[in-house]
């Protein structure tokens, strides 16, 4: 009779190792509407940081917002400046292989002389961003 209970407490103890290897549960695969809003998010976030190679890789090549890329690009550096862009969606639509985000876009604009330290926010109201899904990746068109 021990030993019964002995397979049985030792069955309920390994079930509860394998519930807890999971890892806090279901993993699912990201949506296109997550996957749409983080090639926006991670766009706007390397051109806030001057990664302007790494931003054209979000979108099709010679596109409106490949080529505003490289007018940032033309910005001369200013050690002093900082300029940030910071995405609030409204909303995502997508229909087969095309997205449309809507979103307002905070744009952010630090100026620094020694300790003093300036900046301006402009927010740009109900941007439409344009996407197409080319070989399984959303790109900004």
């Amino acid at each position: 009779m021990k030993r019964k209970y002995f397979f049985v407490v030792l069955f309920l103890i390994l079930a509860m190792f394998l519930v807890g290897c999971s890892g806090g549960g279901i993993v699912s695969p990201a949506t296109d509407e997550a996957k749409v809003k983080s090639v926006i998010q991670d766009y706007w976030f390397a051109l806030s940081n001057r990664q302007y190679e790494l931003a054209k890789t979000y979108c099709i090549l010679n596109g409106k917002y490949y080529l505003a890329v490289e007018e940032y690009q033309d910005i001369p550096y200013v050690g002093s400046l900082t300029w940030t862009f910071e995405p609030y969606f409204n909303y995502v639509e997508i229909t087969g292989n095309n997205a449309k985000a809507n979103i307002n876009l905070t744009s952010t604009v630090t100026v620094c002389f020694g300790d003093i330290c300036s900046d301006e926010s402009e927010t740009i109201y109900n941007w439409s961003m344009h996407l197409t899904k080319i070989g399984g990746a959303w790109k900004l068109i």
